[in-house]
């Protein structure tokens, strides 16, 4: 989605190149002997069509490189880009069009807003893009078809479990034209067949063209990955090929 209030310089994504591209990211919170650092010299390119799954124990820097890659958060030092546009280069106002307009997210902390009905919700970043309230709804319904909440879309957020919530996030970080979901232990709160057949939603999303970054602590959810990185103490230590595909891995489970 593009329009004339476009930060200068946005562009499409060229054919094969990157949606997002980290280029030596650090990023320190405080200074001298307090000083916590978070991630040190990350490098990490998505491609459109490809899942990358981040895997590492707690406090390795994970919810730091989402944050960081979805604008939320910037560099100590190193660019981020998105579609290659970097993202220190952009005023509030353009950045915070960059993460209506091109990237999903999927967070532990869903953030729905109490006084909005599930349907309201995942139509919000739409509304706010200035896309018809109507257009809006009808986009938000799919969305949520697409999670298996087809008949709660009128319900609001302390009206659902928590993992219903769970799937309202995921349908708002899904809906419109996302070029960049990211997604951190999206399936926390589910069981395990509805926390598959999100896996399988967000596959088909990339597969379509997307790109995908996904957090995760199992290594089930990161068979559903193209590659797999692996961090420690803020560093990349290793990036692999699939975690021998998912087919292979359910049927290896047994099931």
């Amino acid at each position: 989605m593009s329009g004339p209030d476009d930060a200068p310089g946005a562009r499409p994504t060229a054919p094969g190149a990157a949606v997002l591209d980290l280029r030596d990211v650090h990023r320190t919170h405080g200074s001298g002997e307090a000083a916590v650092h978070a991630l040190r010299g990350v490098s990490l390119t998505v491609g459109p069509g490809e899942l990358v799954a981040v895997m590492g124990p707690s406090g390795s820097g994970k919810s730091t490189l989402l944050a960081l890659a979805g604008g939320l958060d910037g560099p100590t030092a190193g660019e981020i880009l998105v579609e290659g546009q970097p993202l220190g280069a952009l005023d509030r106002r353009a950045l915070a069009r960059v993460r209506r307009r091109r990237i999903g997210y999927i967070f532990q902390n869903l953030n729905l807003l109490g006084s909005l009905t599930a349907a309201e919700n995942v139509a919000l970043p739409l509304e706010l893009d200035g896309v018809g309230v109507r257009q809006s709804r009808r986009a938000a319904q799919v969305a949520l078809d697409e999670v298996g909440l087809t008949e709660l879309g009128g319900r609001f957020p302390d009206q659902l479990s928590g993992g219903q919530q769970q799937r309202v996030a995921i349908a708002r970080a899904l809906v419109g034209e996302r070029r960049l979901v990211l997604a951190d232990e999206p399936t926390g709160a589910l069981d395990s067949q509805t926390g598959e057949a999100v896996l399988r939603l967000l596959r088909r999303r990339v597969d379509a063209g997307a790109a995908a970054v996904l957090v995760t602590h199992e290594a089930r959810h990161a068979a559903w990955a193209d590659r797999v990185v692996f961090l420690r103490d803020g560093v990349m230590v290793d990036s692999t090929a699939p975690l021998g595909g998912v087919e292979q891995f359910l049927a290896g489970s047994g099931r």
